[in-house]
């Protein structure tokens, strides 16, 4: 599968007069708990010519291709540069993704130097939180309960466990995140366990989630919501100049 990611992002280079500075995967995959037909989730980074940016109208900053079961959406540098100065967490899960397909390594580099600058954790705490409230109000109190849809639930909860006692971003890898938050072995175990049965199955196999499991995750989620609003860190204060030489540095390359 690689290698037709690959050409497909070659097509985009040739198709669209750009060049890919970094394409990984995302979502379920990059998590480490795809189920057998998940989808393959490309998200890449790309630069114009340096004409492109000399113009007053705005033009599209972003690359989208469906087909069948590869989803590839791509950010214009500009773009992803503005939303790394606000801490965006979906970029910054991009740019830390285990998965990489391709990347510019100079500019990984200094993409990441520049993310520690500008991590919010405020913000990071706000939408995990986010993640988990909108999977407990839409999918957790139907009758069943897909595995999918707990392990999203899970994962914006431990990840605002993590923030708080890191104030940095989780790691993306969901295993690594149960591996650092959860103190409980007989817990670990049977995460461990639900995420072995969902990557054996289909998208949306419906597994009951055992009681004390679910009683575990909401207890932490009734925490957040209601500490989220006292949870104050100092900020990062980052300089623009480190992006606009990133910039700069990349469109002349």
């Amino acid at each position: 599968m690689k290698d037709t990611i690959l050409d497909y992002l070659k097509r985009v280079e040739q198709e669209q007069d750009v060049r890919i500075l970094l394409a990984v995967e995302s979502g379920s995959r990059a998590w480490g708990f795809e189920s057998k037909n998940s989808d393959w989730d490309v998200r890449f980074i790309y630069v114009h010519r340096p004409q492109w940016y000399f113009t007053v109208e705005p033009q599209r900053d972003v690359i989208t291709i469906m087909d069948g079961d590869i989803d590839l959406v791509g950010w214009e540098l500009r773009k992803a540069l503005g939303l790394l100065r606000r801490s965006n967490p979906s970029l910054l899960e991009w740019i830390h993704s285990p998965i990489v397909y391709y990347a510019d390594e100079v500019f990984l580099r200094r993409l990441r130097d520049a993310a520690t600058l500008f991590f919010n954790p405020i913000a990071s705490m706000y939408h995990y939180n986010r993640m988990y409230v909108k999977h407990d109000e839409r999918y957790l109190h139907e009758e069943g309960c897909d595995m999918k849809r707990f392990l999203y639930y899970l994962r914006g909860i431990l990840a605002c466990r993590w923030i708080e006692a890191n104030r940095t971003l989780p790691p993306v890898a969901f295993d690594a995140l149960v591996d650092a938050m959860v103190e409980e072995a007989g817990m670990k175990a049977r995460i461990k366990e639900l995420v072995r049965l969902k990557m054996s199955g289909e998208e949306h196999d419906m597994k009951a989630v055992d009681n004390e499991l679910m009683a575990y995750a909401n207890n932490l989620a009734d925490y957040y919501n209601n500490s989220i609003g006292s949870f104050r860190p100092e900020l990062a204060k980052g300089k623009t100049d480190v992006l606009d030489s990133l910039l700069y540095d990349m469109a002349n390359a």
